[in-house]
């Protein structure tokens, strides 16, 4: 027994130490990382060109006009002449008041006007009877007095009659409600059949003009310098200051327009002033009520230096790219930004735009690490010109 428990314990041996030869040997072939040489890492050379500096805001729409439609007569209501949330047209019909009593009121008022002329006619050819007889003595001087007072009374009459027709003539306009505006209208807020008026039930729908459309954002007021607040203002010879605007949903300022307003207060508590711009909305795609992403155009700026927002690096330390330097050695170059351009972002401190920087391998680039620059499309390129 002990000579097999032996046997078992030399073939074990044997085992492991062949194990540790084979694996001593894999080693030995095995390159180190010096011997494999540099990384090979994707780069990019800064673009230049001209730019637009933005002021970028958040904003809201706003309706250039919003009109509450009300009932100002007391009536069931008859007729709805419109979809909800449609676009209507200003003068168009939206709701019918049943118009029966109003027109009944609007005849005894005609009826009563005609009614008041005939007694004036009347009155007016008794004065003239008794004016030719108190020529001739024929009748008394209080007799021409109230001859006279029964005429202006006849007249005044007249007057009233008149006023009550065309009150009459207006409340039973007041029974078509139509939109003053052209805009979007909201859902109806009363059904046929529903007694509606002043006090009852007023409003019955609301219209709001989206075309134009305003948009309200604020500037702080440290932005609120040179020319800025006399272009918004629209002064004497200056040229307006532009206004885009995109939706959350879109990647491009699709929405143009100028800014025409600025408040004449900036808020103690904040230290911004609200501003107002104003858009065409043509195409009806924005709606009161949206937040929107808004930029203000400041200055063109010439020769601006550019990278893509990818080969951008954050840390605690801020914003930093990866330059490639002199032996192709990565280097450190700390950046403050500029405004996007689409996939660009400019580049206001950092780089003069001779730089090449890599755009990949971020999670093994190291400042002082030797690298091997690929550009995309291309052989490896060198680093002659990068600075430190």
């Amino acid at each position: 027994m002990k000579g097999k428990i032996l046997i078992f314990v030399i073939v074990i041996l044997i085992a492991a130490g062949a194990a540790f030869i084979l694996n001593k040997k894999k080693t030995a072939q095995a390159p180190t990382a010096a011997e494999q040489g540099p990384m090979p890492m994707p780069v990019a050379q800064c673009a230049i060109q001209d730019v637009t500096d933005y002021y970028e805001f958040t904003g809201t729409t706003e309706a250039v006009d919003s009109v509450e439609i009300r009932a100002r007569v007391e009536g069931y209501l008859q007729g709805i002449h419109f979809t909800d949330g449609s676009l209507v047209e200003e003068g168009q019909l939206l709701f019918t008041i049943e118009p029966e009593a109003f027109e009944a009121r609007r005849n005894e008022a005609a009826a009563q006007l005609k009614a008041a002329k005939a007694q004036l006619q009347q009155a007016q050819v008794d004065l003239e009877r008794i004016e030719q007889a108190i020529e001739t003595n024929a009748v008394s001087q209080q007799d021409l007095t109230r001859s006279r007072a029964a005429a202006d009374t006849a007249s005044a009459s007249v007057l009233a009659a008149e006023a009550t027709l065309a009150r009459a003539e207006l409340d039973l306009s007041y029974t078509e409600i139509r939109s003053p505006i052209r805009g979007r209208i909201a859902r109806r807020l009363a059904d046929i059949g529903n007694l509606v008026g002043p006090v009852s039930r007023p409003i019955l729908t609301t219209v709001k003009r989206t075309q134009p459309i305003y948009i309200y954002f604020y500037l702080s007021e440290s932005q609120l310098k040179g020319d800025l607040p006399d272009r918004i203002r629209g002064g004497a010879g200056l040229e307006p200051l532009g206004l885009e605007a995109a939706l959350s949903n879109e990647t491009e300022y699709l929405h143009k327009g100028v800014v025409n307003y600025l408040d004449n207060s900036v808020n103690s508590k904040t230290g911004t002033v609200y501003v107002r711009g104003q858009l065409d909305n043509k195409d009806d795609a924005l709606l009161p009520g949206m937040f929107v992403r808004v930029r203000v155009p400041i200055r063109q700026r010439k020769n601006a230096v550019l990278i893509p927002e990818k080969a951008i690096m954050t840390d605690l330390g801020g914003k930093y790219v990866l330059t490639v330097g002199p032996g192709n050695v990565l280097q450190r170059h700390d950046i403050k930004l500029g405004t996007s351009q689409g996939l660009l972002q400019v580049i206001n401190e950092g780089l003069d735009g001779s730089e090449v920087f890599i755009i990949g391998g971020f999670h093994i680039a190291r400042p002082g690490m030797p690298i091997t620059p690929m550009p995309a499309g291309g052989p490896p390129a060198t680093a002659e010109k990068s600075g430190s």
